[in-house]
């Protein structure tokens, strides 16, 4: 018997309420136990599946997150090196991390996934603090576009609504300096963006911000993009989509295995898996196989 802990973020996307309802369907027909929890906004996700992981009653098997990246996010960071596992159900709006790992993106699918045939895949992830995050953690124009997407616009739009605002910042955004540091080596440089990466994907697995980043290869990929003028924007699209990234000159590739940190503009906000977290200075740290997620069988082994 599995006995499943489910945090719910009620305002993700528009399908949350589905959670609640298909979830005790499908659980009770398996044999499972559960305990669903309800964010409220105020609290940290990642505290309430540690306090969940560590309390006074039977133990949890696994941990679901309902909801969208930054709920994956919180209960990546409480489930981390604790060797329970979690299990994505994708109502948000990216849906980045279940795209990238195979999840089915309807709620009954996810589910069809948890209590079926599945394997668990060690991921690795990316420490800000006492903070785990798994997708990436940027300073530039993303943290803007981050910041400034309305959650209507995003109910109304979708991930439409992130490329919306962030074609608006892009008009009379300047490149900025930073400071980076990479597994101890320190350089200053111009930049729209520095993008500290564990997984490549920009919302969807085909359209890489770096064909080399992996999920569980021990290491973090650093992207310096120049890209200045839309015409910049443009080609580095285009190199996107056609996946010529070494070809195109307004963005440096990098790695680290240690840690990464940057500096910059107090006025620019940090993101880090679709949440706006601070401003710089941000120090990120590798933490290899940090979480285990289920996935479909053919993923990985069990």
């Amino acid at each position: 018997m599995t006995n499943a802990f489910v945090v719910v973020n009620p305002v993700a996307g528009s399908n949350s309420g589905i959670v609640e309802r298909e979830l005790p369907r499908y659980f009770r027909d398996v044999g499972w136990t559960w305990q669903i929890y309800s964010t409220t906004g105020d609290e940290l996700v990642a505290e309430v599946v540690r306090d969940a992981l560590e309390g006074d009653h039977p133990p949890f098997d696994l941990i679901v997150a309902a909801g969208g990246d930054g709920t994956v996010s919180g209960v990546a960071a409480g489930v981390s090196r604790s060797g329970v596992p979690m299990g994505v159900l994708p109502v948000g709006t990216g849906n980045t991390l279940a795209r990238e790992l195979g999840v089915p993106l309807t709620v009954e699918g996810a589910l069809e996934l948890l209590t079926g045939d599945h394997s668990v895949r060690d991921i690795d992830g990316m420490a800000v603090g006492e903070r785990i995050f798994v997708l990436n953690v940027s300073v530039g124009i993303s943290g803007l576009t981050m910041r400034d997407t309305a959650t209507g616009e995003k109910r109304r739009l979708g991930r439409a609504a992130y490329v919306w605002t962030g074609l608006r910042k892009l008009f009379g955004y300047q490149p900025h300096r930073f400071a980076l540091t990479i597994d101890g080596q320190s350089r200053s440089v111009r930049a729209s963006e520095i993008a500290v990466v564990n997984s490549g994907a920009l919302g969807d697995p085909a359209l890489r911000w770096s064909p080399e980043a992996e999920l569980d290869d021990g290491r973090i990929d650093v992207l310096i993009v120049r890209a200045r003028t839309i015409i910049d924007y443009l080609g580095l699209a285009l190199a996107i989509l056609l996946r010529r990234h070494s070809e195109e000159p307004s963005i440096e590739h990098a790695t680290a295995t240690q840690r990464v940190s940057v500096d910059a503009d107090p006025d620019l906000p940090v993101q880090a898996d679709g949440e706006v977290i601070g401003t710089p200075p941000v120090t990120v740290t590798v933490v290899p196989g940090a979480v285990r997620v289920v996935t479909p069988a053919s993923d990985a082994e069990q």
